[in-house]
């Protein structure tokens, strides 16, 4: 069994006085992909931002490859090979997508070539005919495909995906649920993603943590996560 990448231990996280994580505990391992589901305001999002200290208040042991991250800023965690992809995608309106995916290789850890605008399209070919446009001409579900390629450009380590599947259509969700799948086993990434979108989660990862009022309420594979169909009722029902 692979060693363990990102080791998540009592993590508690709030804004300002708002407490949202309780005692949370995870670990991703060497390129593996693990959902993260939940409902809306269930801790999914404010998980991933704890992990990169991108805006909540988190207290608890984040380890990633044995190394503690208490300290560290969120541009030292990313050179380290952690990136996320915020839900809010946050493009830069008024750069071209080929400058946004440019400006994402300053992410790339030491020692590590960050990819091409060239060999960002052809990984992505949806994006190929957006390159000249700037932020603020593409759609929301155009900005998400940026995101996410931007994303991948620095050859992270670990990918943290906030809700990627939001906003597109069936087909491309489809599409970018293969090319995630791709570059986990062409790189050789992990996969941390927070999704509601089960079918999306499904195709792109192997184990499943379940969240409920930021505690943990259920962790274990697909199979077992299907073998227990309550839970889909009592946590993901709208």
């Amino acid at each position: 069994m692979s060693e363990a990448l990102l080791e998540i231990e009592g993590l508690d996280a709030w804004y300002a006085d708002s407490h949202v994580l309780f005692g949370v505990g995870l670990e991703v391992r060497q390129g593996q992909g693990v959902a993260l589901l939940g409902r809306n305001g269930a801790g999914k999002s404010t998980l991933l931002k704890s992990v990169m200290d991108a805006g909540p208040r988190a207290v608890g042991r984040i380890e990633l490859a044995g190394r503690p991250l208490a300290g560290l800023p969120t541009e030292k965690r990313a050179r380290l090979g952690l990136m996320l992809v915020p839900e809010d995608r946050r493009i830069f309106p008024h750069l071209t997508v080929a400058q946004n995916l440019e400006l994402a290789a300053h992410a790339a850890p030491r020692g590590v070539t960050a990819l091409s605008v060239a060999e960002i399209c052809k990984r992505f070919p949806m994006i190929a005919p957006l390159i000249e446009r700037q932020g603020y001409q593409l759609s929301g579900g155009q900005q998400q495909l940026v995101a996410v390629a931007r994303g991948v450009v620095a050859r992270p380590r670990l990918m943290l995906l906030d809700e990627p599947a939001e906003g597109l259509a069936p087909l491309i969700v489809q599409e970018l649920a293969e090319e995630v799948r791709r570059i986990r086993e062409r790189e050789g990434a992990a996969l941390l993603l927070a999704e509601q979108n089960v079918s999306f989660a499904r195709h792109c990862t192997d184990y499943v943590y379940l969240l409920d009022s930021g505690r943990v309420v259920f962790s274990g594979s697909w199979p077992e996560f299907d073998a227990r169909p309550e839970l889909k009722t009592r946590y993901l029902a709208v």
